[in-house]
């Protein structure tokens, strides 16, 4: 699809153009935007979910320590009353005080003896049955090397419901003066639901936000839309407008050009005509030179001189018919044949080529027929023609050559009238801009931008000039539709 085309195509289906235009950029702007705030998003989220686990965590650990300084404690006021009383530290008491301490979320307390049996717990009675058997072996030295270190830990032990292992971390105090160790511990899915649930806030947040965003594409998409269709129509009548009067100005230098064309054409006929009309004027003046001195007249020779007068005026005529056909504007293309409007071309200017003894050379190829409007075709040339003629000094030639291809009829015109100045080639075509300085010529800066205008525009072709050689070639590119 050509410039002209796609031109053509944006005219016609501007309305639609327009709003699907502006719902593709907010489509694209919105996708983006949520795709770019989705990522956002997600990553926050991922940094956030670790720092709050992080921070859960700690905060599990710092639960279970706050809970073995607090049986610590207990433990401390006990063993000072053993002391005091000389007596050992009762275990019915140490047990009393941990059936007395509030259960908390998921969590256990238990104690066991250094030899590995559960003295406390609510579903186990041996290390070996509270942990899961991957533990089984090592479960007892790290539980007391925790205590030591006072490390926590994590292991896999019951839940005391189906007899499943879950993931658990513990605390291990030693109770002082006695085999005894205390083990404070929390299910590790208590820190992933806390997660689960903080992520499923965060992602309930998003999507409020993502939806907010689709609400406010939705309204602005039906706002671009309402601007659409009033800018369009808007745009449209302007387009309208400008397309009349461009149409307008065109008629009216068309015409300008026609109008200067006519009077030069007029004198081109009127030399055209001398000749024949000075041919008639003698013949008659002879015929009437011998009447007056009473010679005879032999019919043959009269109806040889009848013949010649009926042939210059069939010529007159003939040149009155092409240059009133030539004026008349047609509205409908027609199917026509190039060459003979070539011809009607040089017939126009026979008089100024035989005046200034141009040689026109003819390297016609085959013939075709193409849609145009005749006369515009035949203005075009006309328009080259002439100034190919003006600028060539006598004895010149200006060769016109047709060339035939598959998709385009190609008319050349090259002459050696010096060609066109470096500064001018590239305006040659503009509106009002001529090279002509005489006063008197009727030269309006319009022959080639009009015909540029007939080519291109009307025909759908391409008019271009090169310099070449002593002077300089016009190329008509006509399509073959």
């Amino acid at each position: 699809m050509n410039f002209k085309n796609l031109k053509l195509f944006f005219t016609k289906h501007l309305l639609v153009i327009t709003i699907i235009f502006p719902l593709i950029i907010i489509f694209i702007y919105g996708s983006s935007i949520s795709f770019a705030l989705k990522y956002k998003h997600r990553i926050y989220i991922q940094k956030e979910l670790e720092r709050y686990e992080h921070e859960l965590r700690n905060k599990h650990k710092n639960f279970l320590k706050e809970k073995a300084k607090y049986i610590e404690s207990f433990m401390d006021i006990m063993y000072e009353q053993e002391i005091n009383s000389s007596q050992p530290l009762p275990i019915k008491s140490i047990l009393k005080f941990i059936d007395s301490i509030k259960k908390y979320d998921s969590g256990f307390i238990f104690i066991f003896r250094k030899d590995g049996i559960v003295i406390k717990h609510p579903c186990a009675d041996t290390l070996i049955n509270l942990v899961h058997k991957n533990n089984r072996k090592t479960i007892l030295p790290r539980l007391i090397e925790a205590s030591e270190k006072q490390n926590f830990l994590n292991y896999e032990g019951t839940n005391c419901i189906d007899n499943d292992f879950i993931k658990k971390i513990g605390f291990v105090h030693h109770i002082k003066t006695t085999d005894l160790y205390i083990v404070i511990s929390k299910n590790e899915k208590d820190i992933v639901y806390s997660i689960e649930r903080k992520k499923r806030i965060w992602e309930a947040k998003l999507n409020d936000e993502l939806n907010e965003n689709i609400a406010i594409l939705l309204l602005i998409s039906i706002i671009s839309v309402l601007f659409s269709l009033i800018f369009s129509k808007t745009l449209n009548v302007l387009i309208k407008d400008y397309e009349k009067e461009i149409k307008e100005s065109n008629e009216a230098m068309f015409s300008q050009s026609r109008l200067a064309q006519t009077g030069e054409l007029i004198s081109m006929i009127s030399h055209q005509w001398r000749q024949p009309i000075s041919k008639i004027a003698s013949i008659i003046s002879n015929l009437r030179f011998q009447l007056m001195m009473n010679k005879n007249i032999d019919s043959k020779y009269l109806d040889e001189k009848f013949e010649n007068i009926e042939d210059y005026t069939e010529f007159l005529s003939e040149t009155i018919d092409d240059f009133r056909e030539f004026y008349k504007p047609k509205k409908e293309k027609e199917l026509v044949k190039i060459l003979p409007l070539i011809e009607k071309s040089l017939n126009f200017l026979e008089g100024t080529i035989r005046k200034k003894n141009i040689k026109i050379i003819k390297e016609f190829d085959h013939e075709t027929k193409l849609s145009l409007y005749q006369n515009e075709l035949i203005q075009v040339i006309i328009n080259i023609l002439q100034n190919a003629i003006e600028f060539s000094n006598d004895g010149d030639f200006i060769k016109i050559k047709t060339l035939l291809k598959s998709k385009e009829y190609v008319i050349s015109i090259e002459d050696e009238a010096g060609g066109i100045k470096d500064e001018h080639i590239n305006k040659i075509f503009d509106a009002h801009f001529s090279t002509k300085v005489n006063k008197n010529s009727t030269n309006l800066g319009l022959g080639l931008y009009v015909s540029k205008v007939i080519i291109e525009n009307h025909f759908h072709g391409k008019l271009e000039v090169k310099n070449k050689d002593r002077g300089c070639i016009f190329t008509i590119r006509l399509v073959k539709e």
